[in-house]
């Protein structure tokens, strides 16, 4: 997992020593920005603040879910990644994409952006790629449970089936089949619940356009299990206060369709490049380019980005 997922196998603007991730500044780090909050004396952007820090400022009726000590989580990660995220986590977005930044920044925001530095030798620790992440937490959790019910005979042979797999479509089969009543439904007394959203457990195994098909394969093989587990081994949702782990795995798709990252706690001066739209769009446009080694055009952006910085400092 850690070797598929890993972030240099994702198109990355990078130099030797260093990763640049991008942010396009949120309405609420533009209202910092328009306080004052987040700028020095010469409206540098010096720091982005996470939505936790925000809330603190709102008085006891808006009590953080979660405390700033409090170390990274799979629940944590979820509620800031999923659709209808909480404001009141450690984490801030970044993208590993300059087009996904230029479309929230263009569509949602200001059309205001900065580039975030990251050096190799650090990443992994308050910088995390969201996808990845949440796939190993996952993994982590279906080991752990699988070592509960290892002795059933069905759940082994389905995961010995499942590591087999060759392609997403046997995948596929599998979960299909493990999921396949012999028993007709009894329309009289089968009623689906109300404010429950009902799924497919085969669209689980689905494919994600940013990853390659080795990628989409293991991803998918750690979703069948988990699939198993539950309809087989009882395994409850790994999310607290959830019915399954849907919105979990459409949470994972999420991060990796925006080439998410997650800075965990704030952003420090030291971190922050502020830059011009115009120099994210030429990133953006070397981002598009396909089939051909753009690498040294984007060496030559960087150099000229962090040369026009010691200029101006």
């Amino acid at each position: 997992m850690e070797e598929l997922f890993r972030i240099e196998n994702f198109n990355l603007i990078s130099d030797e020593e260093n990763y640049y991730f991008f942010r396009a500044l949120n309405m609420a780090d533009n209202q910092d920005l328009e306080k004052g909050i987040i700028v020095d004396e010469n409206g540098k952007i010096v720091k982005i603040r996470t939505d936790r820090e925000r809330c603190e400022e709102g008085g006891k009726e808006q009590t953080p879910k979660y405390d700033k000590n409090e170390p990274i989580s799979l629940e944590q990660v979820y509620d800031h990644v999923k659709v209808h995220y909480r404001k009141d986590t450690n984490c801030i977005s970044l993208s590993s994409n300059s087009n996904v930044a230029i479309s929230y920044g263009r569509n949602f925001y200001k059309d205001r952006y900065v580039m975030i530095k990251v050096p190799k030798k650090e990443f992994g620790k308050n910088v995390i790629n969201a996808g990845q992440y949440m796939l190993e937490e996952i993994e982590k959790k279906v080991n752990a449970y699988m070592e509960t019910v290892n002795r059933n005979k069905k759940i082994t042979e389905a995961f010995h089936k499942i590591e087999n797999s060759q392609t997403t479509e046997e995948v596929r089969n599998i979960i299909k089949k493990r999921y396949t009543s012999k028993e007709k439904l009894n329309p009289n007394k089968a009623k689906p619940r109300k404010g429950i959203q009902y799924q497919s457990p085969v669209a689980r195994v689905s494919d994600y356009q940013t990853l390659n098909e080795e990628q989409l394969l293991e991803k998918n093989k750690l979703i069948a299990k988990l699939s198993i587990l539950e309809k087989i081994g009882n395994m409850p949702p790994m999310i607290p206060h959830t019915i399954n782990n849907n919105r979990l795995i459409q949470t994972v798709g999420r991060a990796f369709a925006s080439l998410e990252l997650i800075h965990y706690g704030n952003i420090e001066k030291e971190e922050i490049i502020d830059v011009p739209k115009e120099l994210v769009n030429a990133f953006a446009l070397l981002q598009r380019i396909e089939d051909q080694d753009v690498t040294a055009l984007k060496r030559d952006v960087i150099n000229f980005m962090n040369q026009s910085r010691h200029n101006n400092n």
